[in-house]
């Protein structure tokens, strides 16, 4: 009965030892909440406190920020070749072409008068070849110089796709230009090549013209979408392998261009030229 006594008495205590130390954790735990709720609100009155401070003068300590880059345009590097200001831009391309064909005309670009006719000796003649070439290649330059009357700006390009074989070197386009005026060669006012389509064949399609000409030309707007030519053109540049040909006068030359809303194109061209021989003299006009 008396070690009965003892060991209740010894748990007694042990419980009571218990609940008084988990009184005594338990009021640690809410102290230390307790301080992390105060420290949890001074940094949040701090931070609202940085918030409203006003923006850094220049007496104040400034903030480097990293700005977030901006897109920005730049243009080609030009080549300056004089003092006054002169801008020079080269431009050109190595081209080659290569075609193997069992029949049709001596040359690998469009030349359709040059097909043999059917059941001719010339036809029977013919042998399957490969034709290569680089005589596209092309280079060329743009000029422009300031003056006291205006800019003065001009062109020069070659290639190597001269001469009746196709293969010579010749220039292509020769010219200067002032305000709305322009002398030399380029493309007659009679053709309008950004009308054409695009073909990689370098002698244009079947009915392509690609006439170049000595002229003297005056070009303007007659509205945002509507624009005028008029040039004076040596009619003889196309005549020169004619020992006949005498003619003395300009051709007279005039294009009207238009651009409609929806992107359509519109170009309506007229020459008027003198046609003369030692046998007749007439002449000549056209429409296009």
């Amino acid at each position: 009965m008396k070690k009965f006594i003892i060991t209740v008495q010894k748990s007694i205590l042990a419980t009571a030892v218990l609940t008084a130390m988990s009184a005594a954790y338990s009021g640690t735990e809410s102290a230390e909440i307790a301080q992390l709720r105060q420290e949890v609100q001074e940094l949040r009155a701090m931070l609202q406190q940085y918030v409203k401070q006003p923006v850094p003068t220049s007496s104040s300590p400034q903030v480097a920020v990293a700005a977030a880059p901006q897109a920005t345009q730049t243009q080609a590097p030009k080549l300056n070749i004089s003092k006054g200001g002169a801008e020079v831009s080269l431009y050109g391309y190595l081209r080659a072409d290569a075609s193997y064909q069992a029949k049709g005309a001596s040359t690998m670009y469009n030349n359709i008068s040059g097909v043999p006719l059917e059941h001719t000796a010339e036809e029977a003649q013919q042998k399957d070849r490969l034709h290569s070439t680089v005589n596209v290649t092309r280079l060329g330059l743009n000029f422009k110089t300031p003056t006291a009357a205006g800019d003065v700006g001009g062109k020069l390009e070659m290639d190597f796709f001269g001469g009746s074989t196709r293969d010579q070197f010749r220039i292509r386009h020769a010219y200067l230009t002032f305000d709305k005026w322009l002398i030399g060669q380029t493309w007659s006012t009679f053709i309008a090549p950004e009308y054409y389509p695009e073909t990689i064949d370098a002698g244009t399609y079947v009915g392509g013209a690609l006439q170049r000409s000595p002229l003297l030309r005056y070009s303007d707007n007659l509205s945002a979408n509507t624009s005028f030519a008029v040039a004076i053109e040596d009619p003889k540049y196309t005549a020169t392998s004619d020992p006949d040909n005498e003619m003395r006068l300009p051709a007279l030359v005039g294009r009207l261009n238009h651009k409609f809303e929806n992107g359509s194109l519109l170009s309506g061209r007229t020459f008027m030229a003198e046609k003369k021989t030692s046998n007749d003299e007439e002449w000549a006009w056209g429409v296009g």
